[in-house]
């Protein structure tokens, strides 16, 4: 698992099997700080170093928000593997986010 790089700089791309997640904060508010926390942790369980976190400031690039159609925020984005999800919250609901992700099947 790794952290995305600074506004401006080139994105991850995300290697065959691996889960590319963008993750929509504003600050260091709780919110997000909860969200970032609660996605670490979720990594760490259930996709065990196939994972990269891109985490996205809003208020330091809105532009990357517009482009992704983030109007909310803390907001996940799964960009791989397809298709692509939107998680919005601070991911506390951990069997719907595993569910959304596809980590989790919906017999269960």
């Amino acid at each position: 698992m790794s952290r995305a790089p600074k506004a401006g700089r080139r994105r991850a791309k995300a290697k065959p099997g691996q889960y590319l997640l963008r993750l929509f904060v504003v600050g260091d508010g709780p919110n997000s700080k909860l969200a970032a926390s609660n996605l670490r942790s979720l990594c760490r369980e259930h996709l065990d170093g196939r994972c990269t976190i891109e985490t996205i400031d809003v208020e330091k690039n809105f532009a990357a928000a517009l482009e992704n159609n983030i109007l909310i925020t803390p907001a996940l984005v799964l960009i791989t593997p397809l298709p692509k999800v939107v998680i919005l919250g601070n991911l506390s609901d951990r069997p719907k986010v595993l569910l959304a992700l596809r980590l989790l099947d919906g017999a269960s």
